[in-house]
C-alpha cells in the first residue's frame, strides 16, 4: 500500500527568482577581483597650516620686505620682478658699499653698467636681486681695483658676510657671475656716464692750456662727478644716451639757469634738478640710502648746489673722501 504524498507545486514566480538568485551567488564568486594597482585613489585630505609653517621674516637685506610667507604665498613671493625702484634702490646700497670700501669710482659706475645691462635684457625676480647686484659688484671689483687693494680691504670678505643677513649664498655669487658674462657675451666694458664725462673734462682742459686759460675748477670737477653719481640712482637716466646726459651736466656745470635749457636737454636737465632735491629733502625717502652722496661730496660742492653735510662726521665714506683730497 503506498503513502500518498502531496507536494505543494511551486509558482513560476517563485522558481524563477530563486534561479536568478543562484546566478547571482555564481557571478559574484566568480568575478575577477580588481588588481591592487587599480584601486581608487583615496579622497584628497584638506592641508592645514601651521604656525610653524606660517610665519613672520624679516632680514636687514636692502631689499628685503617685512611680509608674511605661507606655504601658498611662497610661489608668489618668488615670481615677483624686481621693478625700477628696486634697482635704485639696490643702486644707493653699491654706492654705499663702494664708498664706504674707498672702491674707485670706476668700479661704482661699472658695477651699475653691468647690473641695467642685464636688467635690459633679462627680468629678475626680487629675491635673487641683491645677490645678482653682488655678482656685479664682485666682477667689477675684479675688473677695476688691483688685487693687493682688494686683498688689503679684505673686500671678499666684507661683501661675503653679508650673506648672514641674506638669502643668498656665495656660490650663488660665483653662479650668478658665470650668467652675467655668459648673456653679455663676456663684455664686460661698455661706456658709463662717467667715462663720457671723463673724456669731456679732459678735453676741455686740453683745450683751455691751448689757449693759456685755467683748467676746470677743483669745486666745479665735484660737482660734475656729483652730478653723474647722482644720475646713477635714477633709472629713468637709462632713457637718455651717455652723451646726452654729460651733456646735461656740462649744462648745469656751466652755471646756466633751468629757464634757458632746451630740448633735446631738458629732460635730462629737469632730471638732474629733480634728483638733487630729493637729496637734500629730510623728509624725502631717499634722504637716508643716499647719505653716501653727501658724505662724499658735501665738503666740496659749490653753491647754489651744497647738500645737507656734518664736518664733525666721522664715517667711513667721510675718511675716504679727506684721503682721496689730499692724495
Amino acid at each position: 500500500m503506498g503513502i500518498a504524498v502531496h507536494l505543494r507545486p511551486r509558482s513560476f514566480t517563485s522558481l524563477t527568482s530563486s534561479r536568478n538568485g543562484s546566478r547571482r551567488s555564481l557571478l559574484r564568486l566568480y568575478r575577477k577581483r580588481p588588481r591592487h594597482g587599480h584601486r581608487s585613489p583615496p579622497p584628497p585630505q584638506k592641508l592645514h597650516i601651521t604656525d610653524e609653517q606660517s610665519k613672520r621674516v624679516k632680514t636687514e637685506s636692502p631689499t628685503s620686505v617685512d611680509r608674511m610667507e605661507s606655504v601658498d604665498n611662497k610661489e608668489l613671493d618668488r615670481e615677483e620682478l624686481a621693478t625700477p625702484a628696486h634697482r635704485d634702490e639696490m643702486v644707493a646700497a653699491i654706492l654705499t658699499i663702494t664708498s664706504a670700501l674707498g672702491l674707485s669710482r670706476e668700479t661704482l659706475h661699472l658695477c651699475v653698467g653691468l647690473l641695467d645691462r642685464y636688467l635690459a635684457v633679462q627680468a629678475v625676480e626680487v629675491v635673487r636681486f641683491e645677490a645678482l647686484s653682488i655678482s656685479c659688484l664682485w666682477i667689477a671689483v675684479k675688473f677695476v681695483e688691483t688685487a693687493t687693494t682688494i686683498f688689503n680691504k679684505s673686500i671678499k670678505e666684507i661683501l661675503q658676510r653679508r650673506r648672514h643677513s641674506s638669502n643668498w649664498t656665495w656660490k650663488e655669487i660665483l653662479e650668478l657671475e658665470l650668467r652675467i658674462l655668459q648673456l653679455l657675451n663676456f663684455r664686460i666694458i661698455a661706456p658709463t656716464i662717467l667715462d663720457v664725462l671723463q673724456k669731456r673734462m679732459y678735453a676741455f682742459e686740453g683745450d683751455n692750456q691751448e689757449q693759456g686759460m685755467h683748467d676746470l675748477q677743483f669745486e666745479h670737477q665735484q660737482l660734475a662727478l656729483y652730478f653723474a653719481d647722482l644720475l646713477l640712482l635714477k633709472a629713468r637716466a637709462n632713457q637718455f644716451s651717455k652723451e646726452l646726459l654729460v651733456d646735461a651736466i656740462w649744462f648745469v656745470m656751466e652755471g646756466n639757469q633751468i629757464a634757458d635749457v632746451k630740448p633735446p636737454v631738458l629732460e635730462p636737465v629737469v632730471l638732474l634738478y629733480l634728483a638733487h632735491r630729493d637729496n637734500i629733502n629730510p623728509s624725502h625717502s631717499v634722504f637716508k640710502p643716499w647719505f653716501a652722496l653727501r658724505c662724499r661730496y658735501g665738503a666740496f660742492l659749490p653753491s647754489p648746489w651744497k647738500v645737507p653735510y656734518d664736518p664733525s662726521c666721522t664715517c667711513r665714506v667721510c675718511e675716504h673722501a679727506q684721503d682721496e683730497l689730499a692724495s
